[in-house]
């Protein structure tokens, strides 16, 4: 049967095949999980030579942490020692050998806490509601700290603070067969933090994907971006993180403006991302400042008091809750199903919050932060909240993408989220009554994955809308007297307990736009463009795939879909501010356009106004491109701090997986002694296999490279 044939079961239906069964599951009848809240291990740090490794407590019998891989171990021994403990060849960690992804600046940002996960098949009572059916051993695989390697849900949450960096060492415990996969998925996986600032080696989307029995060492830095440039004496005391005792400050050098706060983590392994993302893959990161403290009582001048709690020093999530919002489908038999075939965008028909089919979640009548992160592969979501009367109800959005707005926006409807966008909003339910049920909504509709549908009303969202069961009540908030507390287990919350958190008029202060050294033009291009059928050499394997309808292409030359050993962009000289225009060529589409390692500030968005949640924001990761928002957005990037490849892609990450993603490098700064000297120039390409990893040299296209001459440094206008 033909791929591309619709299902005759499900006309005009997003997922393209029969309605997934509920199996008598009603909307609003099981408790949201709270995502699984990690334990940190500190690490001891013990000179071995020349160098510092970091080890774990003795009872968790873990190998220290290198700033080497134990690749290069595994290669100096002969292949003798060091050993994939599944099949006894190729070595342990998947980390490819010598310097090129050794972990940068290591001796200066080294681990204090690890954490130790495991990537693995499911366990029993792996469900999305009490009502449906055991998901099958590979029809979902997620994290956990199960070193025995059977997944669980919910996801993962982990908890940083800005001056204490970690280490996470995920081992992959999937099977060796790559069919055994419940119809999709790759037993090859990669881990991106999505979007802190990491070098390239720990980014999760170099090419250095690992196969089980391995594990893989990411070397999370927590470095504020500008460290290298601005506060660099960490005067500044909103540069900061919390303390590791009590409730002070522990400063670090860098920008105040650009501290992050919600971010996540997935899997990024190259032509199957949605897969492995939409199986299980995903987590959120709460990363914790001086502004940013979670607790909510500390007044210090420089605590916000966002609502969060009070019974921990920092990192209360009392009444500050993430919520991961995807959507999901299952076969007839109530087993989670992907279509691999679908180069367009893979929509499902069941709404999941932190992986559980529409949840109820038990509030007091007081104020709560909410991280929410758009999590689906090709779906975007446009959410809101109606009160008991249906009515729509104020919110204010207080962060985007992971950045403190400057000032806080009140709307009634978030804007459109594309995949991987986040934002966080305050909700204050002290108006309501014990037994008051407030609804979060989804107005936007989906036809298939190229782009929503459009908005439609709340009654017809109430209603429900045939063609697309996604829209409408996603979750329910439910007022109550009494919570227990998830922050100091057996301690009870009660209504009329005192709130002391607060919102304040300015988050933090803007980052100006200023003449940039270059600009770039990025053009995301689809189908109408380029015609079905493109084929190619794929880099890397890339599995039975034969189509590749999406490419881009860089200052008006020549177009490419996603090729790992193709360094599309380079940026010479850490420090230096260029603009991007990106450009969604193809109307018909909609596409999130993300940028890893760094953020950028929103300049405007030809051809629409901003809203004006993205006029008060400082700093994106995502920026949506769209008929219905404007298919052109310029914005200030300004790299640093790491060097390495890096890539930018379509966050459909089904467009992703079928060729939109581009390659670019970061080098670093010979006069800094601080930076990784073998990134002045461009790394290697690893090439990754269960044996171990090798190397191959990259191309370097010269329209993204200012040291080729016939590079134009200001393609089209100047922004």
């Amino acid at each position: 049967m033909s791929p591309f044939a619709s299902s005759a079961f499900a006309q005009d239906v997003p997922t393209g095949t029969p309605r997934s069964p509920l199996f008598g599951a009603l909307p609003f009848s099981q408790p949201m999980p709270r995502l699984d809240l990690q334990k940190p291990r500190h690490l001891k740090a013990v000179a071995r030579g020349a160098e510092t490794d970091v080890h774990f407590p003795d009872g968790m019998k873990q190998p220290p942490g290198h700033r080497l891989s134990y690749h290069t171990d595994f290669t100096e021994s002969g292949g003798t020692a060091f050993r994939n403990p599944y099949h006894n060849v190729g070595p342990m960690e998947g980390r490819p050998p010598g310097e090129y992804f050794a972990h940068q600046r290591w001796e200066e940002y080294l681990p204090e806490v690890g954490y130790v996960m495991t990537l693995g098949r499911c366990g029993t009572g792996v469900k999305f509601h009490p009502a449906m059916p055991d998901q099958g051993i590979d029809q979902v695989w997620s994290l956990s700290p199960n070193m025995r390697g059977r997944c669980t849900l919910p996801p993962p949450l982990i908890k940083l603070r800005y001056g204490e960096p970690a280490l996470f060492r995920l081992y992959n415990r999937l099977h060796p067969n790559p069919t055994k996969n419940g119809g999709f998925g790759s037993n090859s996986q990669s881990t991106h933090n999505h979007n802190a600032h990491n070098a390239s080696g720990s980014d999760g989307a170099a090419n250095t994907h690992f196969y089980p029995g391995q594990f893989y060492d990411y070397h999370w830095t927590t470095t504020l971006a500008r460290a290298d440039l601005i506060n660099q004496a960490a005067t500044d005391r909103r540069a900061s993180g919390p303390a590791k005792r009590g409730t002070g400050l522990e400063r670090v050098p860098g920008d105040f403006r650009e501290l992050q706060g919600t971010l996540w983590f997935h899997d990024h392994r190259f032509f199957y991302t949605a897969e492995n993302v939409y199986k299980g893959h995903v987590g959120m990161l709460n990363y914790y400042s001086g502004p940013d403290r979670g607790h909510e009582g500390l007044s210090d001048g420089i605590n916000l008091r966002l609502p969060s709690g009070t019974e921990l020093d920092w990192g209360n999530i009392d009444f500050d809750v993430n919520l991961i919002i995807s959507d999901g489908a299952t076969d007839q038999d109530g087993q989670y199903f992907f279509d691999i075939f679908d180069t367009r965008g893979f929509c499902g028909d069941m709404m999941l919050v932190n992986f559980a089919y529409k949840p109820y979640f038990e509030v007091l009548p007081r104020k709560y932060r909410f991280r929410v992160l758009s999590a689906g592969m090709s779906r975007f979501v446009e959410l809101g909240l109606l009160n008991p009367q249906g009515n729509p109800m104020p919110f204010q959005v207080i962060a985007t993408d992971g950045n403190l707005l400057v000032n806080p926006v009140t709307v009634t409807r978030l804007d459109p989220m594309g995949p991987g966008e986040r934002f966080d909003i305050v909700v204050d339910f002290s108006v309501f009554q014990r037994g008051s049920r407030i609804t979060m909504i989804n107005t936007l509709e989906h036809a298939n994955g190229m782009k929503p549908k459009g908005s439609v009303s709340i009654a017809d969202a109430l209603r429900g809308v045939p063609d697309d069961p996604a829209v409408g009540g996603v979750m329910e908030f439910r007022i109550v007297d009494a919570v227990e507390s998830v922050d100091n287990p057996g301690k009870i919350h009660r209504r009329g307990d005192p709130d002391r958190s607060r919102v304040p008029g300015q988050l933090t202060q803007p980052i100006p736009i200023v003449q940039p050294i270059r600009t770039r033009v990025i053009e995301w291009k689809g189908e109408a463009d380029v015609g079905v059928g493109q084929t190619g050499e794929c880099f890397p394997d890339c599995g039975e795939k034969e189509v590749f309808p999406w490419t881009v292409r860089i200052n008006g030359v020549s177009q490419h879909f996603l090729n790992a050993n193709r360094s599309s962009l380079l940026v010479p000289r850490p420090g230096e501010v260029e603009h991007w225009t990106l450009v969604n060529t193809s109307g018909s589409w909609s596409h999130p356009v993300h940028l890893h390692l760094e953020e950028g500030v929103t300049i405007d968005r030809a051809g629409g106004p901003m809203t004006a949640i993205e006029r008060a924001n400082p700093r994106k990761d995502v920026w949506r491109l769209g008929p219905d928002g404007g298919t052109t957005v310029n914005v200030q990037v300004r790299f640093g701090e790491f060097g390495g490849a890096y890539v930018s892609h379509c966050h459909n990450t089904v467009h992703e997986d079928f060729g939109m993603l581009f390659r670019f490098d970061v080098l670093t700064d010979p006069a800094n002694p601080e930076n990784s000297q073998v990134h002045v120039n461009v790394i290697p390409t690893p090439k990754p296999s269960p044996e171990g990893v090798t190397y191959v040299t990259p191309e370097i296209l010269p329209e993204g490279n200012p040291f080729d001459p016939t590079f134009n440094p200001f393609p089209g206008r100047p922004v």
